[in-house]
């Protein structure tokens, strides 16, 4: 199959803009499931949300299924890996499909954990988390390093180029948690829950 990707590289842009779809989808489902039911028992703060880019948390936050600034952002780098997994030379042509698609299949996994977390807890769970976005962040980064680690391991294991490449997005991934939380404004050194729901 990958052979045929690398051959048909319009169709691995195409499967890389539905991928993204697929991301944007699952955040707005598990942001719908957290407002339902969730919002009693997890609160962010400073800014309320779960949404980990500040480009597109506001369009998170009002639920917009259809985000035009998404959807630009997903035909423009749809169409740019395309014409990449073109120019690069054949020998890398596996690998940069596995980073490509594990940028977004790991983050589709993380929002499923949250989603299916999210909705078995609308029983049996009491109290109240309020969890700094830096702290969330860190949070993140460590899920994703852990991530990389086990397909780290795979991926030697198994020699797969494209196991390599989904490492390597794990380990990107862990390292944007870690640029989006120099964003933050820093934890007050008397740090205390908000007073009010933000």
């Amino acid at each position: 199959m990958i052979e045929w990707l690398i051959n048909n590289p319009f169709i691995f842009g195409l499967i890389t803009f539905i991928l993204m779809c697929i991301e944007w989808g699952l955040t707005i489902l598990q942001e719908n499931e957290r407002k339902e039911h969730y919002f009693k028992h997890y609160q962010s703060y400073p800014i309320n949300t779960i949404e980990g880019s500040p480009a597109f948390q506001g369009a998170v936050s009002k639920n917009r299924l259809i985000n035009p600034k998404h959807l630009i952002a997903s035909v423009i780098i749809g169409t740019a890996v395309s014409f990449a997994l073109m120019m690069i030379p054949r020998g890398f042509s596996a690998l940069f499909i596995g980073y490509i698609w594990g940028l977004f299949i790991i983050v589709c996994t993380q929002h499923l954990n949250n989603l299916f977390g999210y909705i078995v807890s609308r029983k049996g769970l009491h109290g109240k988390l309020y969890l700094h976005q830096r702290t969330a962040y860190l949070i993140q980064s460590g899920r994703y390093f852990s991530i990389a680690i086990l397909l780290l391991i795979l991926s030697i294991l198994s020699g797969s180029e494209i196991i390599y490449g989904i490492t390597i997005a794990g380990f990107t991934s862990a390292l944007r948690q870690i640029i989006w939380l120099r964003k933050v404004s820093l934890i007050d050194k008397n740090d205390l829950p908000p007073e009010i729901e933000i």
